[in-house]
């Protein structure tokens, strides 16, 4: 394995198929993870007329989400937006709900073509979900900006339990 320190300061190397880039801080990160976004949104929007976006919502996103929302070149009017999980029973202005950080830190500050959310205060979140599923399989999903937690989970899909072969694309999980 080879590394390369590169001039804007991160190294990268290859694995198998899979390109690593080790930044020295955050927001080195975030600019690089937002450069790499942008480029991938407009060569998709040469080639369609509009794509689908799920973003996840975290502090660790912060420095990404604020990179990619000064990007002017990015036609956002093009883009539906969606958000990667909810929490279940939080009242509607509650700031650990996952959609009102997007609201803050992404949805409210470029004109999304739409923006779609997922209702964690809803009396049956198993309809909730489907409806959610739903919504995904009509507008199938081009990009999903993420970030991996420190114990490996994405979304709610810790490793203990996250099974990836469940056909279910969007479900209700229990939270220890």
């Amino acid at each position: 394995m080879s590394y390369t320190k590169t001039s804007t300061g991160f190294t990268t190397f290859i694995k198998e198929m899979l390109e690593v880039k080790i930044f020295p801080e955050r927001e080195a990160m975030g600019k690089e993870a937002a450069r790499d976004v942008s480029k991938t949104i407009k060569k998709l929007l040469e080639e369609k007329e509009e794509i689908n976006m799920i973003f996840a919502a975290a502090p660790s996103q912060s420095d990404f989400m604020k990179e990619l929302i000064h990007d002017t070149s990015i036609e956002w009017r093009k883009i539906n937006a969606f958000h990667m999980d909810e929490y279940i029973g939080l009242e509607k202005e509650a700031p650990q709900r996952f959609g009102n950080f997007l609201k803050r830190n992404l949805f409210d500050q470029v004109p999304f073509k739409s923006i779609n959310l997922i209702n964690g205060q809803v009396e049956n979140p198993q309809t909730e979900s489907e409806r959610y599923a739903a919504l995904l399989n009509e507008y199938p999903v081009n990009i999903v900006c993420l970030g991996i937690g420190e114990n490996g989970h994405i979304a709610f899909n810790d490793p203990p339990v996250a099974d990836f072969n469940d056909p279910k694309p969007v479900k209700v999980v229990e939270l220890e």
